[in-house]
């Protein structure tokens, strides 16, 4: 199975040189993956320019190859599907916006120069993968006792439980499931 989130560029780069003897995720077929284009996004370090957040991969089905022809995404660790924030960003959001119930208050400390209706949304999101998140992190460890009074509290103490170790728990679930947070 190909990797789907990368830690750094040394690990793409691996993966990279791999791709010929991987299967794809889709066919299952070897010897047709090849890098097919890069994932390009804005972000708070650059709000101009895009920078590159992931690459395509894609399997050939071009010529002799017999690959299907669909594609599929490798990410950086640091970044989360369709979101501006970085995760580092995301899990401060998260943190205080459900340690406090202000959303709004929470996101204006990062200032990131996004819409009035951004933390609503990127809240709605959390509210929604939550489920998953929890699934996900049941596998990994049981959750810790809480006297948390919200879901999205129990989740994050989840979260930091499990990855404790980590600086920022969102990018080291990212790496260990090998799937987008949210």
């Amino acid at each position: 199975m190909c990797q789907r989130v990368c830690e750094s560029p040394n690990e793409f780069e691996a993966v990279h040189a791999q791709l010929k003897t991987t299967a794809c995720p889709h066919c299952k077929s070897f010897g047709n993956l090849i890098r097919h284009g890069y994932l390009r996004g804005y972000d708070k370090e650059n709000r101009q320019a895009r920078t590159v957040r992931g690459w395509r991969i894609y399997c050939s089905k071009r010529g002799r190859a017999t690959g299907c022809g669909r594609t599929f995404s490798v990410w950086w660790a640091s970044k989360v599907k369709r979101l501006f924030l970085t995760v580092e960003q995301l899990w401060d959001f998260l943190k205080h916006a459900a340690r406090s119930g202000n959303k709004m208050q929470a996101f204006r400390r990062l200032n990131s120069g996004l819409s009035s209706s951004a933390p609503y949304r990127i809240w709605n999101r959390f509210l929604a993968a939550q489920s998953a998140i929890r699934t996900a992190l049941h596998r990994k460890c049981e959750p810790p006792k809480s006297t948390a009074r919200q879901p999205a509290e129990h989740t994050l103490a989840h979260l930091e439980a499990a990855f404790r170790d980590h600086s920022c728990p969102i990018a080291a679930f990212q790496i260990w499931l090998q799937a987008s947070f949210m």
